[in-house]
């Protein structure tokens, strides 16, 4: 882990043999490097909604997230963590889910097609992302963290519209 935030602490709950509420783990995360400057790692995948998870005995941040770019969860969610370097950009990117996005520390610009960044700077800002084609950028001085919870979703018809000349768009 490349991140000065260092690893992201992570609680499960479960339920004991009479059905009493407890914590089944505490542990730390680390983030996986995805691209120089760009960290992440699930916290929490589950296989379809609703979630049979309540009564599985699994870790959902060992599930495989086999939808578009790795992230996406076919009929379920991802909630993941990302690091995002100074000065860093990530490529520009559309996924067919819906995505909320809650900055934990850290400036983070939402770079969107029509040009215009807007500044999340106060932790808890949220950016709800509808399958419009994006990219981020730290503009800070020190690594910023947010937490995104992607649901599947339908294709947005208008990126459908548009073709794939949007989404042949990488890195700039």
């Amino acid at each position: 882990m490349n991140s000065d935030l260092g690893p992201l602490r992570r609680l499960v709950t479960t339920h004991d043999a009479t059905g009493k509420a407890i914590l089944k783990s505490d542990d730390f995360l680390n983030g996986q490097v995805t691209d120089q400057g760009l960290e992440a790692a699930p916290i929490w995948v589950t296989e379809s909604v609703p979630s049979k998870d309540n009564n599985l005995d699994v870790d959902g941040a060992e599930r495989p997230t086999p939808g578009e770019f790795g992230i996406i969860s076919p009929n379920g969610t991802n909630c993941m963590f990302t690091d995002l370097a100074p000065g860093q950009t990530t490529y520009w990117h559309r996924t067919s889910s819906v995505d909320h996005n809650i900055l934990i520390h850290g400036k983070l610009a939402l770079m969107l097609e029509d040009g215009i960044e807007t500044l999340l700077e106060n932790p808890g800002d949220v950016v709800i992302q509808r399958g419009t084609m994006h990219a981020w950028r730290n503009p800070g001085e020190r690594w910023t963290r947010w937490v995104t919870v992607l649901v599947d979703a339908e294709p947005a018809k208008a990126a459908l519209k548009a073709g794939s000349e949007d989404d042949e768009k990488k890195e700039e």
